[in-house]
Formats: structure tokens, sequence, C-alpha cells
């Protein structure tokens, strides 16, 4: 057997199930293929900084691969439409009898994988697809009833016995022996792709490589992960793993984070150490919401999933909005969090609860306007993940907030970010500013005010709160 192996959000060569298997099963060597679809890319609004964050794992994922005698062959065609027959071709050039791949669960991604998997068994080259962005595939854990899970800590509790029960599950599988001959020969990645043009990848910040994302979580553990439960929402210490860029694009693979804090925690999962288990919480919770989005597909299509929060009439004011994405807010550490999104690529998680409640919740402003900016922005843009946390926050998605918990933008400023030197880094202009005055400027004597170049509040927070619990109300 040759097999094709399709690279997707999977890229890496340690614990990745396709790749393990293929080159298990092969007799004829392994070619690997990436597709590159800018304007399938560009429509599910693809942030520049994570094209470019592929880009360099390609690079480094094809040396990986060529050391083990497999070539990585880059397919480049504008949208999903034309990857079968392109494929097929690959597979034909290379006398290749076996497709294999790990599963993707967004609307169009499904539609992709069916569509190839027609093509290639009906010339008779086999299928072979694999769980791999979950523990657990969607459907397998499910209700008493049969039913997926809507609300998280059942998820959890029924999530963690099936692992308890089957600890092989988060057993890893080791990267693939270097094979007898290399059946092509590696195509080289582009520098940059059509579309995604960026002045500044962050390369200082997010180093390429699955050798930087296994450091990046070992540090981690070592010795971040004990203390994660109270550092993780305080944005000016480095208290988060900030391993999700490298699982929004498979570098790393969640079981690996998942058997690393096990293996931390004593071998236990949802008991012992609180810091180890608060991570393995968020880990699920990235789980649950890819769960979520198999099951009910209409959030990969700008829908709520409370389909009555469809009602609310959100505003229409393009001014708060540009200052929202802007930093311009006239609340600091609502402007940091922005200011350090666009200029990173990335935003701390209490940060990113945050400015969403502000958005949807104070400006009143339609959550999908929100989700669509990060997307745009940031290097770890997931759909899941990143649809599942803004409609939590815009109390419009499963197991979200209630409606009328709204964080208070000025108390959260003071209760995570005391001194404000978070807020001093990414808002200047705020830094010979008290510790007390830094979260709300606009109390502050008029003259000294005057002397800053920042701008007043553009909602009264009070206000706003009022308006947006009335507006969930009507619903009822």
């Amino acid at each position: 057997m040759r097999p094709l192996v399709w690279m997707r959000t999977d890229l890496r060569t340690h614990d990745n199930p396709a790749l393990h298997h293929a080159c298990k099963a092969s007799s004829r060597g392994v070619v690997a293929v990436f597709t590159i679809c800018p304007k399938q890319w560009l429509s599910h609004d693809m942030a520049p900084i994570k094209a470019a964050f592929i880009l360099r794992n390609l690079k480094d994922l094809s040396e990986t691969l060529a050391k083990k005698n497999i070539a990585l062959k880059i397919i480049e065609t504008p949208t999903f439409a034309t990857v079968p027959k392109l494929l097929k071709k690959l597979a034909n050039e290379h006398e290749c009898d076996a497709l294999y791949f790990n599963r993707e669960y967004e609307v169009n991604e499904q539609e992709r994988d069916e569509e190839v998997t027609k093509v290639f068994e009906s010339a008779g080259i086999s299928i072979h697809a694999f769980t791999d962005q979950c523990v657990f595939a969607p459907g397998e854990v499910l209700t008493g009833k049969g039913d997926p899970y809507t609300v998280f800590t059942p998820f959890k509790k029924s999530w963690c016995a099936a692992v308890d029960e089957d600890r092989d599950r988060i057993e890893l599988l080791s990267a693939p022996r270097k094979l007898a001959e290399m059946v092509s020969t590696p195509d080289d990645i582009p520098a940059s792709i059509k579309g995604f043009s960026i002045a500044d990848p962050r390369e200082d910040l997010w180093h390429a490589g699955e050798k930087h994302a296994i450091s990046r979580l070992n540090a981690f553990i070592e010795n971040r992960l004990r203390s994660y439960k109270d550092a993780r929402d305080v944005p000016a210490i480095n208290g988060t793993s900030t391993i999700s860029p490298y699982l929004a694009s498979g570098v790393v693979s969640l079981r690996t984070c998942v058997h690393a804090a096990v293996q931390a925690n004593n071998g236990k999962l949802d008991t012992g150490n609180i810091g180890a288990t608060t991570w393995i919480s968020e880990l699920v919770w990235r789980e649950f919401y890819k769960h979520i989005l198999f099951h009910f597909p209409r959030v990969c299509k700008h829908r709520a999933f409370k389909v009555e929060t469809e009602r609310l009439r959100w505003n229409d004011n393009n001014e708060h909005f540009a200052a929202w994405c802007e930093g311009r807010t006239g609340f600091p550490i609502v402007d940091a969090a922005m200011r350090q999104l666009v200029q990173t690529g990335w935003m701390h998680n209490r940060l990113r609860m945050i400015v969403a409640m502000f958005l949807s919740k104070n400006l009143f402003l339609d959550w999908r306007l929100g989700e669509r900016f990060f997307m745009r922005h940031l290097i770890d843009g997931d759909l899941a993940p990143n649809n599942g946390g803004w409609q939590w926050s815009a109390s419009t998605g499963t197991d979200a907030a209630p409606y009328f918990r709204i964080f208070n933008t000025v108390t959260q400023s003071k209760k995570f970010d005391p001194d404000g030197s978070f807020i001093r880094k990414f808002v200047p202009e705020l830094k010979d500013v008290d510790n007390d005055a830094i979260h709300d400027p606009s109390t502050l004597p008029e003259l000294a005010r005057a002397n800053l170049d920042y701008p007043q509040p553009i909602v009264d927070l009070k206000q706003t709160r009022e308006r947006a619990i009335e507006a969930f109300r009507e619903l009822k």
C-alpha cells in the first residue's frame, strides 16, 4: 500500500493518527499533501497572522517529514470545490491507493470531505479517517437518553468518566519511523498567500514547529500549571499556557495537552491539584464546543444557539464598533485588550470575556461583529471555541452566562489588573496616571483629564447594563 496523507489542522508528526497509521500500513512509501485555499480561507475570516503561522509551520513540518523520507506536496486552489479532483490527480500521479486524514467538524469542511470520499471510493481508493481534534468524536459522549449534551458540567462529568474507563484515549501515538525511500520530492512552501499580507507576523512571539509547541507546553506544565487557577485571570503576568495557536493549527494535539496535565497531576483528571484540574476543564471546554458545532451546525452558519435570541434588536452604531475595534472606548482595560489583539494576534482569555461582554451588553452590538473581528485578527482563530466564547458572553449560546450577569468593566479592571500594569503596557498614554484612576480616567479632575490624549467613556455602564437586561427580558 502507498497512502496519501492529507494534512489539515494537524501540522505535526507526533500523536498524529492519520500519519501514524498510514506509515504503519505502508509497504511502498507515503506521500503527504496540504491544501491551501485562499478564497475559502478569506470567506472563513482567517487572520493574516494565522495564515503566516500556518506557512511557517508547514516549512518546519516539511523538513521534519523529509527526514523520514516523506515528501510534503502543496496544492493551492481558490476554494474547497476543486480539492477533490486535485487530490485525486495527485494520488494518481504517485500511484497512491489509500487516503488518510484526520476529521474536521465544520460544515464546509465536512461537505468537502464527503465529496472527496465519493471521488476516491468511486476510483477504488480506500478512505481512512481518524478522530484527532477531540479525545472523543462527536456522538461518543451523550446523555442517558442518547442526546448531545448542551450543558458543560454534565458533559465534563461524562467525559472524565469515559476517559477513566479507557485511559488509552489519552495515550499518545509515536511519530512515524523513517521510511525506506522517498516517493516524491517535497514542494516549496510559499512565502506568502495572496489576500493575507501582513507587515509583522510576530515571529518573535509565536515560534513555529512542533518542537517549540512541546517546549512551550512543557514549560507551562513545569512552571505554571499548579498556580494556573488564580494566575490565569491576571493579564499582566505570564499565567496561561499560550498554547492555543498551536492547538488551533494542530501543531500540538489536545490529547498531548490532556496527557501532560494528567501526568503532572499524579494520573488524576478531576481531583488533585486545582491548577491542573482547572486547565483540564479548559481543554474539555474546547472539546465541548467542537461537539456543539457538530451536533448543532447552525452555529457554523452565523446563527445563535438559542434561537429565540435571534429576535434581539441589536444597536446599529458604526462609531461605537470602530471605537471598540481600535481600542479607544474610554475604558482602559477594554482598549488595552483590543490593542493587544491587533498588535500581537492574541488576547488573554479573561480579557476576551470582558471585551465580548462589553460589546454585546454595554454597546449592545451584534456579537457576530465581534466574533468576526476576532477571527480576522487571532493567530489562534478556531471557529468552535471562538463562536462558543462569543455566544457565552452574549448570552445567546449553549450554557451561556445568564443575560443579567454583565461584567462591570471598571470592576473587572480593578480586580484583575489592580496596579494597571497591563493597561500601561498597551495604553501608554495613561502610563503616568495613578493606580486608582487608571481604571477609569474619567474620574480625574477636569484639568488632569484635559492633559490626557485619551477619550471619554463612549457609554454609561449602569444605563447600558439596564438596557441590555430589559432587551433580554422582552424576549420572554
